[in-house]
């Protein structure tokens, strides 16, 4: 396993034993082999992550780092985008994760499992996210989601609905029974 001396940017982020505390951790980038899956299936990568070795107890550690290269990793090795690229890829577009997961159909949850690198998503949500990197692709579907929802709700072709209006029908009839009444 290779060893050598981390960058200053991950030295000046001070570092904290988880084990007794101390304040003093010296942090050093290891070449990591790990295995990913089982059986026939399984593959090998090889990342590079900082090991932080407490100068006290001499406890070793990897923190959300070490976790987050090697969840990139496995990004690449499969092909597929990784969370800062989903997450760009919906800021780009300047949508909160609800407003892109209502416009997608994609669940908010998966969203943002995705995008905290908690799951991968499949290769076809993966292929669809890709294409929705192209601005032109974006509103094509939200014409079409609109279009759908007008339809749903029978909202006429020449209103627009609210973004938002989660209940139209109960709207209308609500409106129906309001009643302007005449001050006394």
């Amino acid at each position: 396993m290779e060893t050598r001396k981390a960058t200053e940017s991950t030295q000046s982020r001070k570092k904290t034993c988880p084990q007794c505390e101390n304040n003093h951790v010296e942090t050093v980038i290891q070449e990591e082999d790990y295995v990913y899956g089982t059986g026939e299936s399984a593959v090998r990568l090889q990342v590079e992550i900082p090991v932080h070795t407490c100068n006290r107890c001499e406890f070793q550690f990897t923190d959300w780092e070490g976790s987050e290269i090697k969840h990139n990793a496995l990004c690449q090795h499969f092909g597929v985008l990784n969370p800062t690229q989903i997450m760009q890829l919906r800021k780009k577009h300047n949508m909160t994760r609800t407003a892109f997961a209502e416009l997608t159909g994609i669940g908010e949850a998966s969203l943002n499992r995705w995008e905290k690198g908690i799951n991968i998503q499949s290769f076809a949500h993966d292929r669809f996210l890709r294409l929705l990197d192209d601005p032109t692709i974006l509103n094509k579907l939200k014409r079409e989601v609109l279009r759908i929802e007008s339809h749903r709700h029978q909202i006429p072709d020449n209103v627009s609905p609210f973004k938002f209006l989660r209940n139209p029908k109960k709207l209308k009839e609500e409106q129906q029974v309001f009643e302007l009444r005449k001050a006394a």
